[in-house]
């Protein structure tokens, strides 16, 4: 059964203790990357001052830590107190900003989390209850021995997107699909939400 998609859903505590599970452990991995990043530019500004220093080199590579700065603070941006209207949006636009907040997640340390979108419809929704629910389920996928990486799959099925991992119950996830007129996929390996087209047609009628 849907539910009208919500602006502010409200979550149980189960849920709230979940997603404070994954944005300190994301808050972990940012100071980790952001001590990297203070001393790759303080290494930086010692090589400048060398009298033999290459300006231009020495540009680039400034250029590119601010660069990774700027990525990091956008994760910040990201899980910080959502924001927006719900809005069409093509699931294949999160993956950039999906993948920069796993890589800092400390549960997935030593594995990379990959999306496929292909067959991915656009949908309507917010997009933080979409990023959110995404990272919920990717970040609660069990490690398997040798595994570098999974996959998260994406992919229409009827009037619904389906996103599927081999994920136990995530309670955060299931509650923001819900909040997005969707719900939990009924094996439980994910969640599923209406396509764009399929609410268009709803409102039409």
């Amino acid at each position: 059964m849907t539910t009208t998609p919500q602006d502010t859903p409200e979550v149980t505590p189960e849920a709230l203790r979940e997603w404070n599970h994954h944005v300190e452990s994301v808050m972990r991995g940012l100071a980790h990357a952001l001590n990297n990043r203070a001393a790759a530019l303080s290494a930086v500004i010692e090589l400048s001052r060398e009298p033999d220093d290459d300006p231009a080199a020495t540009r680039d590579i400034l250029q590119g830590e601010m660069d990774r700065v700027a990525e990091l603070v956008r994760v910040v941006r990201i899980l910080a107190t959502p924001r927006g209207d719900a809005e069409a949006l093509a699931p294949a636009d999160l993956v950039a900003d999906l993948k920069n907040i796993l890589h800092l997640h400390a549960d997935l340390r030593d594995r990379v989390a990959e999306f496929a979108t292909t067959d991915a419809a656009p949908v309507r929704v917010h997009r933080w209850m979409l990023l959110r629910a995404l990272v919920a389920l990717a970040a609660t996928v069990p490690a398997r021995p040798g595994e570098r990486s999974f996959t998260v799959t994406l992919a229409t099925d009827g009037d619904w997107l389906v996103a599927r991992a081999n994920a136990p119950r995530s309670a955060y996830m299931n509650e923001l699909a819900r909040a997005m007129g969707g719900e939990p996929n009924p094996d439980g390996s994910g969640f599923r939400i209406p396509t764009l087209e399929s609410v268009r047609r709803r409102e039409a009628r």
